[in-house]
C-alpha cells in the first residue's frame, strides 16, 4: 500500500517552504506587476473612453454651429433679398414718380404753349378784325368795294394763320 517514508515527508516539507518562498517573492511581485498593469491599462481605456465622449460633446457642438450658421446664412440671405426687394420697390416707386411728375410737367408746358399760341392767334385775329374795320369804315364804298375787302381779310388771314 501506500508507505509513508521519512524523504516523502520531507520532500513534501521542501516543496512547501518552497511554494511560501515562491509565493512570498515571486508570486506577489508578479500579481503586483500584473495589477499594476491592469490598472494601467484600466486607465488607458477611461482615458480613451473620456476623449471619444469629448470628442463626440465637440463634434456634436461642431454640428449645431454649423446647423446655426446654415440658420443664420438663410437668415441674413433672406433679410438681403428683402431688403433688396424693398429697395427695388422703393426705386421703382421713385422712377414712377420722377415719370408721373415728367409727364405733368411736359402736358403743363403743352397746356401753357397751346394757350400763348391761342392768346397770339386771338391777337392777331384781333388786329385783321381791327384793320378790316378801319379800312372798311374808311373806304366806305360800295358792296363790291365791300366784298373785295372781305376777300383780302380772309386772304390775310389765311396767310397768317400758317
Amino acid at each position: 500500500m501506500l508507505r509513508l517514508d521519512i524523504n516523502v515527508l520531507w520532500t513534501i516539507i521542501n516543496l512547501l517552504i518552497i511554494y511560501f518562498i515562491a509565493k512570498k517573492f515571486l508570486f506577489k511581485p508578479v500579481r503586483k506587476v500584473l495589477e499594476a498593469r491592469q490598472a494601467e491599462i484600466d486607465k488607458q481605456f477611461s482615458d480613451a473612453k473620456t476623449a471619444r465622449d469629448e470628442a463626440d460633446q465637440l463634434k456634436t457642438q461642431y454640428e449645431q454651429s454649423l446647423e446655426g450658421a446654415d440658420r443664420e446664412k438663410t437668415q441674413i440671405l433672406s433679410q438681403a433679398r428683402e431688403k433688396a426687394s424693398e429697395e427695388y420697390e422703393k426705386i421703382i416707386a421713385d422712377a414712377r414718380t420722377d415719370a408721373d411728375k415728367i409727364v405733368c410737367d411736359a402736358r403743363r408746358m403743352a397746356d401753357a404753349e397751346q394757350e400763348k399760341r391761342m392768346r397770339q392767334a386771338q391777337e392777331q385775329i384781333a388786329d385783321l378784325v381791327v384793320a378790316a374795320t378801319a379800312k372798311l369804315v374808311a373806304s366806305r364804298q360800295n358792296p363790291e368795294a365791300d366784298r373785295e375787302l372781305y376777300n383780302q381779310f380772309i386772304a390775310k388771314t389765311g396767310e397768317q394763320g400758317d
